[in-house]
């Protein structure tokens, strides 16, 4: 009989424990992610926040299409049947000080890209170019900073705050004054979505455009 209540003891004793560490376990797990999506959407916000244009100057001067794009800021609306996967390039000021980046101005984008062995699951890009270049950058430095994303969801607010799927520096001639970002993860099976706002301080710069030359 004393074996036996042993024996049981001993069972008891055993399942608290594995219990106790999967809990513990759960937990930190947890709490990693929760620590790499405020590290993500601190990144997007500050590279955000420094979007830069060129002060216009008084009188204003005169911006060819090429001079425009030298100070890009191009946010696409795109999505699957499932979940929208978003995607910008802009010109900041914040940069990572990667090896051989020269610092001042950078062109920076986010977009995602497929996770290899996990069906609609996507890892988030970083791509960072400081080398002077007209357009959208053909040859970016890229870096994956988060995986296990459900949805990249991003809304540009105006000086009206109206709210676009899109912004295009070369059409609207000025920075949105707000963009909303709203990234999903998949955080062990369950979707947790989690949301920020970037302010742009230099939105209220305009750029001239050059009138075209009519033939």
């Amino acid at each position: 009989m004393a074996v036996f209540i042993a024996a049981i003891a001993l069972v008891i004793v055993n399942l608290s424990f594995f219990q106790t560490h999967r809990s513990v376990e759960a937990v930190s797990s947890q709490r990693q992610a929760y620590q790499m999506v405020r590290v993500v959407m601190d990144r997007m916000i500050k590279d955000l926040t420094c979007s830069y244009v060129p002060d216009p100057g008084e009188p204003p001067r005169q911006m060819t299409e090429d001079m425009i794009s030298l100070y890009r800021f191009v946010g696409k609306d795109e999505k699957d049947q499932k979940a929208d996967k978003d995607s910008i390039n802009f010109t900041t000021t914040a940069t990572l000080g990667l090896p051989g980046s020269v610092g001042g101005f950078c062109e920076v984008g986010y977009y995602l890209k497929e996770m290899e062995d996990v069906k609609d699951r996507y890892v988030l890009i970083r791509s960072e170019d400081c080398l002077p270049h007209f357009g959208l950058s053909t040859a970016p430095r890229e870096m994956e900073v988060a995986e296990n994303i459900v949805a990249l969801n991003i809304i540009y607010v105006d000086k009206d705050l109206k709210e676009h799927d899109t912004w295009d520096l070369s059409e609207e001639l000025s920075l949105p004054t707000q963009v909303k970002i709203a990234v999903t993860f998949d955080m062990e099976g369950e979707q947790a979505s989690f949301s920020g706002t970037a302010f742009l301080p230099l939105s209220g710069l305009r750029i001239q455009k050059a009138q075209e030359a009519r033939p």
